[in-house]
């Protein structure tokens, strides 16, 4: 991958249609038709009608003609290299990771059954997993059953614009878990103009890992495609993050002491969520602070400061 493009970046139909691209695409197509995975050819020509005439039958879902070449791009894989695909579901990826870029692979997925396909892929069979001789493994984002900074690469593909926004931070943080120090995690979301499906920093922000080399948030002139209410306009964002090895001081010393430290991908775990000290003091203390003494004396003796403290902490009144 030229090393002059983001690793953090939002999708193009123009960048699918590179040699670069499209050279992993061919690979996928056909990754898709010898093992007659799911098919998107209907939602592909409604959501992506670009992507017509491009793939075979059956067709892989056209956002991942984007999504997979980004991902395998960015991680830079080598032969031997462990991944874990988080949300694999029955796709072409986690076929590709093993089989092609010959790496050792684990898919995790909340919902494994006997047979058949549910919608456009969902879940894995036991049928798929004994076609392709993948080591999928039953699992949440609440809870990845692997160890503790085992994986050098985590990949995360369209999964987190699904889920509520307390499940999906702990998917980050469980994501930053398992990757080992100096490893990647790729993550892409889906994006709406309009409506905040998924907040990209956010995420990256919840992670405790750091974005890998250069950042653009810089809007593509064109949309990607279109979600599937037919109306609104669907992009794609795509994050390449990096842990970092480094500790800090969990209180302030002054430099005089040694303080607790942790390590800097876990920050993100030690926040609680409605704080007093930071909904009173960035609300109202401004406010507060304007008041004449006189009316702040009568409003602490009727007792209205704590009920408004204990409002914006979440404990009701």
């Amino acid at each position: 991958m030229s090393r002059q493009r983001p690793l953090t970046r939002f999708a193009s139909s123009e960048e699918v249609m590179t040699a670069e691209f499209m050279h992993l695409v061919d690979i996928l197509d056909q990754i898709t038709v010898d093992f007659q995975l799911p098919d998107h050819s209907d939602v592909n020509q409604a959501r992506y009608p670009w992507s017509v005439g491009l793939l075979s039958s059956p067709s892989l879902y056209a956002a991942r003609m984007w999504e997979y070449p980004f991902a395998i791009l960015s991680a830079e894989l080598q032969p031997g290299v462990k991944c874990v695909d988080v949300g694999c579901g029955m796709t072409a990826f986690t076929i590709y990771l093993k089989d092609v870029a010959e790496c050792e692979v684990v898919g995790v997925d909340p919902d494994i059954f006997k047979s058949g396909v549910k919608y456009k892929g969902h879940g894995v069979s036991l049928e798929f997993i004994k076609k392709t001789g993948l080591e999928i493994i039953r699992g949440s984002m609440k809870k990845i059953p692997v160890a503790s900074n085992s994986f050098d690469r985590v990949f995360c593909l369209s999964v987190m614009e699904h889920l509520p926004s307390d499940i999906a931070k702990e998917g980050m943080h469980e994501m930053a878990r398992i990757l080992k120090a100096g490893g990647r995690a790729i993550i892409t979301v889906d994006v709406n103009m309009f409506s905040e499906i998924s907040r990209p920093l956010d995420l990256i922000w919840d992670s405790g890992l750091s974005p890998l080399g250069e950042v653009d948030l810089r809007w593509p002139f064109r949309r990607f495609g279109v979600f599937c209410d037919g109306k609104q306009p669907a992009d794609v964002f795509g994050m390449t993050l990096v842990k970092n090895d480094y500790s800090v001081e969990t209180s302030y010393t002054g430099g005089k002491a040694t303080a607790p430290l942790v390590e800097g991908s876990l920050v993100p775990t030690l926040r609680k969520e409605n704080l007093l000290i930071s909904r009173w003091h960035y609300r109202l203390q401004p406010l507060w602070d304007r008041l004449p003494n006189t009316l702040r004396i009568v409003i602490e003796k009727i007792g209205i400061k704590r009920i408004l403290q204990r409002i914006l902490s979440g404990n009701g009144t």
